[in-house]
């Protein structure tokens, strides 16, 4: 993927900044400089104040979808810390991360943030900025690089021909005006340049994970719409007058049921029908995004098969369209055993793949809906 050529900024250093990137750092700290400019930012920018930013993107991918960086990355520890001082937000509407930390946690909290990440940040801006000076810094000693790029920024800054992205003044980053107007020009493109590299990153340190692509971002509620999902089960509930919760046993109608994903959204971030079940609201808000006891996999699959069933009889295939991609892809009606076998071979790779990434498990309901 190559950038937009510009005058006066050699853009082929910008197009190889995140070749062998080991961790994440380099990623977050670029889409920080890019969204503070967007957000009314001016070519200062301090390193407390990027870093906050870098905390709120990385959050979402480490906490909420569990996403692994590898074992060099420290951002994992902040969003743990996070996690400990306060219970985040992370409906579709709710604020951003950056402001939920500043209106729920104290000054000292907010500081302890910043420390952590002021520890990462000790290299990635001049890091960064290595492909810049590359025949400059070769053969220096790994504790001399931050010193020589600082240097050379500074003496580079203002060539007219040539210009270094930024330079430093203690913490603070001073953008070149050049690189300023190319980033407010190519904002999107740029963002784009970074999330593709991110993903191809990421690949590497989740290779079984679904859905990578959808798992750097707070989710926008555009892949939670349950509608086509809530009629295709109601009209299933409506000629069924015995179906009762897998969890909680309780009896269900078309009235008084919402639908649970049995893997957690956060980690199949898909609305397949193969994957929902009606459940009692209460019910549902209990398992959260818990992955459940597989115990349950058994009246799952039963339950499962019938509305396969139900609508298979009735030759309503367009319903059926989940199925027929990652299940039964003879479009055939199968036996409730050789349903429930299909069924498990898609689900439980998964389960376990969600085990091992630490999604909170087993759920286990009992009468006064609480985990047990």
């Amino acid at each position: 993927m190559e950038l937009p050529i510009a005058p006066n900024i050699d853009v082929n250093r910008l197009n190889v900044v995140f070749n062998d990137t080991t961790n994440s750092y380099k990623f977050y700290w670029f889409l920080a400089i890019l969204d503070a400019l967007i957000d009314g930012g001016n070519e200062q920018m301090k390193f407390d104040d990027l870093a906050m930013r870098m905390v709120a993107d990385v959050w979402f991918p480490l906490d909420y979808y569990r996403l692994s960086f590898g074992k060099q990355d420290g951002f994992k520890k902040v969003a743990d810390y996070i996690s400990g001082q306060m219970t985040v937000d992370a409906s579709t509407r709710s604020p951003a991360l950056e402001t939920q930390i500043n209106q729920s946690l104290g000054e000292a909290e907010v500081r302890a943030i910043k420390s952590k990440v002021g520890e990462l940040l000790r290299w990635v801006p001049f890091r960064f900025l290595r492909p810049f000076f590359m025949a400059e810094l070769r053969g220096l000693k790994d504790t001399d690089v931050n010193g020589a790029i600082t240097q050379l920024c500074n003496q580079n800054f203002d060539q007219e021909n040539w210009s270094v992205m930024y330079k430093f003044e203690g913490r603070t980053i001073i953008l070149n005006r050049n690189w300023l107007n190319y980033f407010k020009t190519h904002h999107q493109i740029l963002r784009g340049f970074t999330y593709w590299h991110l993903i191809r990153f990421l690949q590497k340190n989740n290779p079984n994970v679904p859905g990578l692509s959808s798992k750097i971002f707070k989710p926008d509620g555009s892949d939670r719409n349950l509608s086509d999902a809530t009629k295709f089960w109601k009209e299933f509930l409506s000629e069924t007058s015995s179906y009762q919760c897998i969890y909680s046993g309780q009896q269900l109608t078309t009235e008084n049921f919402s639908l649970d994903h049995f893997l957690p959204w956060s980690f199949v971030v898909h609305n397949h029908f193969w994957n929902l079940i009606p459940v009692p609201k209460s019910v549902n808000s209990s398992k959260s995004d818990w992955l459940p006891d597989w115990s349950y996999f058994p009246k799952f699959a039963q339950n499962q098969y019938e509305v396969f069933k139900f609508y298979y009889q009735l030759d309503k295939k367009n319903p059926l369209e989940d199925y027929f991609v990652s299940i039964v892809p003879n479009e055939h009606l199968v036996t409730q055993e050789e349903f429930t076998q299909r069924l498990e071979r898609q689900l439980l790779p998964q389960y376990q793949i969600a085990k091992n990434m630490g999604f909170l498990h087993p759920f286990i309901f009992n009468d006064k809906q609480k985990l047990i």
